[in-house]
């Protein structure tokens, strides 16, 4: 999440190691069955984190990350993962947003969140991304980390991999 922070990027010498690791001890532990499930969450993980982006924004280091963490705790597990990042995410979004806004930006952007608005702060036009691309990019490695990070441990402290499943339900059946 520092290499994201500080130069948004997420290093191959992170994400492949990591996505081998999980295969051979899936395999090793849970034999083919193990492999496949794991190879499975691998798919199944940025897939998903693809469909909540409708393919953009994302860099291949975020899918990557993804498809390691996917293939670390499966598909169910990889799912909730991915549904936990991209509120979070939307929530990192939203503080980006209103960090970077004159107050009129950040109203509107507040009700009607999505719409671009031209930023302008005292006559002095914000560099576009392909001027400067820290300026309007957003380290979704951290969103991607924090969910993981999150839902490993309400699935440890309650027991269940599917618990965020089981909250959606709870909540749509009220």
């Amino acid at each position: 999440m520092i290499t994201d922070l500080r130069w948004r990027r997420i290093p191959n010498y992170l994400t492949f190691p990591a996505l081998f690791i999980a295969l051979v001890v899936h395999t090793i532990l849970l034999g083919w069955g193990g492999l496949g499930l794991a190879i499975l969450g691998a798919i199944v993980t940025p897939l998903l984190l693809m469909v909540f982006h409708g393919g953009r924004g994302l860099g291949l280091g975020d899918l990557k990350l993804a498809m390691a963490l996917g293939a670390i705790a499966g598909p169910i597990p990889g799912a909730t993962m991915m549904f936990v990042a991209a509120i979070i995410g939307g929530i990192q979004a939203i503080v980006i947003m209103l960090r970077y806004a004159n107050p009129l930006t950040r109203f509107f952007s507040v009700i009607l969140i999505g719409l671009p608005f031209k930023k302008h702060s005292n006559n002095i036009e914000i560099k576009t991304v392909k001027e400067s691309p820290k300026t309007h990019t957003m380290p979704y490695g951290v969103a991607i980390g924090a969910g993981s990070l999150l839902t490993l441990a309400v699935s440890w402290w309650t027991g269940q991999e599917d618990w965020f499943l089981s909250f959606v339900r709870i909540v749509v059946n009220q």
